[in-house]
C-alpha cells in the first residue's frame, strides 16, 4: 500500500503543471537588510505585514 501510495505521488509531482511554467522576478534588493553571498543563485524575499 505505502508502494502504491509513493507511486502515486510520484506520478502527481512528476506531471504537475506548476513546474513546467518558468516565473522570473527582477526585485531590487540594493538597499534592503540581506544575509550571504551577494552571487547566490537564489534570493528568497520575505514580506511581512504587521497590522
Amino acid at each position: 500500500m505505502k508502494k502504491k501510495i509513493g507511486l502515486a505521488i510520484f506520478f502527481l509531482l512528476l506531471s504537475s503543471p506548476a513546474f513546467s511554467d518558468e516565473k522570473l522576478f527582477n526585485v531590487p534588493i540594493e538597499n534592503s537588510p540581506q544575509l550571504g553571498p551577494k552571487n547566490a543563485p537564489v534570493t528568497i524575499i520575505e514580506f511581512l505585514d504587521f497590522q
